[in-house]
């Protein structure tokens, strides 16, 4: 989940799926900053769902953020974040999303067909639901 309250402030949250693999003691991506999510107010936000255990070593969200920062449209910096981590794990499923401090929103997605995320703003307080096809 993203969020820009109305004074511009960036928020970004996950959650796991669940215990039904977890092994005892583990700590998932969900809970490290970067991996699961990550916003900076100056910036954006992202959040990213797939391998968790390929997402800790590359930190997709941050990735985004950062590639926001160097001028990169939300939708080029999760291809970028995605191209990082399928360069070593061909195989690796999974998708992000990433908001910019101005509203502007985009996602890539790997390993699926397609995936769907919903957006709400303040001109268009009806949700909408996005899809995009993926690699």
């Amino acid at each position: 989940m993203l969020a820009i309250d109305m004074n511009g402030h960036i928020a970004a949250g996950t959650s796991t799926n669940g215990m039904t693999h977890k092994v005892p003691g583990r700590v998932g991506d969900s809970p490290l900053p970067g991996s699961g999510c990550y916003a900076d107010d100056l910036v954006g936000g992202a959040v990213a769902t797939g391998d968790g255990d390929v997402m800790m070593r590359f930190l997709p969200a941050y990735q985004a953020v950062e590639s926001m920062r160097q001028g990169a449209s939300p939708t080029q910096a999760t291809e970028d974040a995605l191209n990082r981590i399928l360069k070593h794990f061909p195989s690796f499923s999974g998708a992000l999303v990433a908001v910019t401090k101005d509203g502007l929103v985009g996602a890539a997605c790997t390993g699926f067909s397609s995936f769907h995320y919903c957006v709400r703003t303040k001109s268009n307080p009806m949700t909408s639901v996005i899809s995009v096809k993926c690699k």
